[in-house]
């Protein structure tokens, strides 16, 4: 009997690339979709993923094959658009995009940048404890912290309370003019904020900006303290600088971010680590302007008018809650965003 032709054998190569275009068939997975699929081809894929670049990468280098490697580059192109494509469109409306990236996105992009936000708290902190303390020992120090005419405008407003009254700063006006007031304080909050985030961009320049602003807490307080009114004038400050604050170095860290993708891009081009960090400075930056907006009502109908109790109670509540946000908020949610050279 004539002896039948042999059937050429597939190899190892071929059978890895039939196996993935099986799997990236598009009758049974429209669009790339990953609904659908089994726990078994989910892990597949990956394996065949890693093998076909593998395969391009091989075929590329001894110029063999060209039609094997055209068609590993089409499935490759195929495969990477279903493992990496982005989460799928949510069709939710605004609110419920506010709501998520608020409260579930922001608190988790602030605990994963824990370590530069700690320094800056404890720089800012720092300094104004150490201007405190200073202008506590000696008065003659706050002009030397502070601009000078500043100071001076505070020991007469010191100078002028009555005794037995509580020092109010600058925070003297009515309630009548506490929506107007409110108003202007959330503007200029608002561009300060914007301030932090821009100076952070060139770090000696923000560094100078967190100093000068430490050092204006501690010595005004420390000047307060000459006339026994620092407690009155912390009272104030905190009840609404709680939020203000953080605020302002929740901006800056922003800032920071951009810059770590230039000067630390990891494994990335400066170009990608500067997408990716814009991501994550973006979402860092978007609780900064309701806190302020929040902290500007406090501002103007709280801080001047409330008694020294309840000024103190607001700054507890509002700092509990910030904290609670920070640590709870995102829990058990998607994972955190990617961050350049540490994944």
């Amino acid at each position: 009997m004539p002896s039948r032709p042999a059937v050429p054998q597939e190899s190892e190569d071929q059978r890895h690339l039939r196996q993935l275009r099986r799997l990236l068939g598009t009758s049974q997975r429209p669009g790339g979709s990953r609904r659908g699929w089994r726990e078994a081809e989910l892990l597949e894929l990956p394996r065949l993923y890693r093998h076909a670049c593998s395969l391009i990468a091989r075929l590329e280098a001894s110029g063999e094959n060209k039609h094997q490697a055209n068609e590993a580059r089409f499935l490759l192109t195929r495969a990477h658009a279903v493992l990496y494509r982005d989460r799928e469109v949510r069709r939710d409306n605004l609110m419920v995009r506010l709501h998520r990236l608020l409260f579930r996105e922001s608190p988790r992009a602030i605990r994963a940048e824990w370590r530069l936000l700690s320094a800056t708290l404890a720089f800012v902190y720092g300094l104004a404890l150490i201007a405190w303390f200073a202008v506590s020992s000696d008065l003659d120090m706050a002009a030397s912290l502070l601009d000078p005419s500043a100071v001076e405008a505070e020991i007469g407003q010191l100078e002028a309370v009555e005794e037995g009254e509580a020092f109010r700063g600058n925070f003297t006006f009515g309630w009548g003019e506490s929506p107007t007031t409110a108003g202007m304080i959330m503007l200029n909050n608002m561009g300060v904020g914007i301030l932090f985030f821009a100076s952070a961009l060139v770090p000696p320049f923000y560094l100078f900006v967190l100093g000068k602003n430490a050092l204006m807490v501690g010595t005004y307080t420390g000047v307060a303290g000459h006339w026994n009114q620092a407690g009155s004038i912390s009272s104030i400050l905190w009840c609404h600088g709680v939020l203000e604050i953080q605020a302002f170095i929740l901006a800056g860290t922003a800032g920071l971010c951009l810059v770590r993708a230039w000067v630390r891009p990891g494994s990335w081009t400066r170009r990608h680590a500067l997408q990716l960090e814009s991501k994550r400075a973006l979402v860092l930056l978007a609780p900064v302007f309701p806190l302020l907006f929040v902290a500007g009502l406090i501002e103007g109908f709280v801080s001047p008018h409330a008694p020294v109790s309840l000024r103190l109670a607001m700054a507890g509540v509002t700092g509990l809650l910030l904290l609670s946000w920070v640590l709870l908020g995102g829990r058990g949610s998607a994972a955190a965003l990617v961050q350049p050279g540490r994944e």
